[in-house]
């Protein structure tokens, strides 16, 4: 049995950012993994997402097919972590929490 070859895919500076894209690539079918030095569940600390190096093209491809913006990724952290009831959409779009 060989063992998984990770390589880097991005940085992100929250967990809940980060397990929001790690569920979206998992959902493409990507093997993810994320790295934090963060010691509390949404404790602002970089993490990087590794994925398996075979599958590494298909995830940045992944990546550039969707370009989310910081709220967006606030957004699919709150749903993750099950606090979408503090997060509002103003008429123009725009969320605030």
């Amino acid at each position: 049995m060989s063992q998984r070859k990770w390589q880097l895919l991005t940085t992100l500076f929250d967990m809940p950012s980060a397990e929001a894209l790690s569920s979206i690539l998992a959902a493409e079918g990507i093997t993810v993994r994320v790295i934090s030095e963060a010691h509390l569940f949404g404790q602002a600390a970089p993490c990087r997402l590794f994925v398996d190096a075979t599958q590494a093209y298909q995830a940045r491809w992944t990546l550039s097919q969707r370009q989310f913006s910081e709220e967006e990724l606030a957004l699919l952290a709150a749903s993750e972590t099950g606090g979408e009831e503090g997060v509002q959409q103003n008429a123009d779009g725009n969320t605030r929490g």
